[in-house]
């Protein structure tokens, strides 16, 4: 019941475009890693046409490393209706109420959407690019073949400006995240942001 109740409000989500997202400003280390902090908006369509589900709504994005993140889904009012943390080996949701624990990204995605997206649809994917070491195939659109998904990236004045994924095999779905705003920042940054 508890799925139920929140993949219904995550799906009623609307169309949000995503503000006031700018992060406090910390001095910057230089041995610090990067952190990419990308803000936009997402649809993730899944199901056949006579039962599909959707979501709509706002989505801030921290990436950490090569396999750590933090993904935030917004409201059409701005509230945070869900955050999803992983790193290797664990995964969490929080929907405001509780804190579920995951073994993997994969688990923690199928949990809370009915559809397990690959750890590379926020890790790589949203780079523009295919996750490395893993099997993938260049399309002719610039696009490629990875993991059972086919990806197309757009860019605009040499920045990603959206990225769509259609899965191939299995349950038809699509994700489709419009980025309106990308920044590397040091982690000290991105730790104060996510605060």
């Amino acid at each position: 019941m508890r799925r139920r109740v929140f993949s219904s409000a995550l799906f009623g989500a609307a169309a949000l475009i995503l503000g006031g997202c700018a992060a406090p400003q910390v001095s910057q280390s230089p041995e610090a890693p990067d952190t990419l902090v990308m803000a936009g908006r997402l649809s993730l369509v899944s199901g056949q046409p006579d039962a599909q589900k959707a979501l709509y709504g706002g989505f801030r994005l921290v990436l950490k490393g090569a396999a750590s993140g933090e993904f935030e889904v917004f409201s059409p009012l701005g509230q945070m209706m869900a955050k999803a943390a992983w790193s290797p080996g664990q995964a969490s949701l929080d929907d405001g109420r509780q804190t579920q624990r995951y073994g993997s990204f994969d688990d923690m995605t199928r949990a809370a959407l009915g559809v397990a997206l690959p750890q590379a649809a926020l890790q790589d994917w949203v780079r523009g690019r295919p996750a490395a070491g893993l099997p993938s195939t260049a399309l002719e659109d610039g696009g490629f073949s990875q993991l059972g998904w086919r990806v197309r990236p757009t860019w605009r004045d040499g920045a990603l400006a959206l990225v769509e994924a259609q899965r191939q095999t299995g349950e038809p779905t699509e994700l489709r995240m419009v980025i309106e705003s990308t920044t590397a920042q040091p982690a000290a940054v991105a730790s104060q942001a996510s605060r």
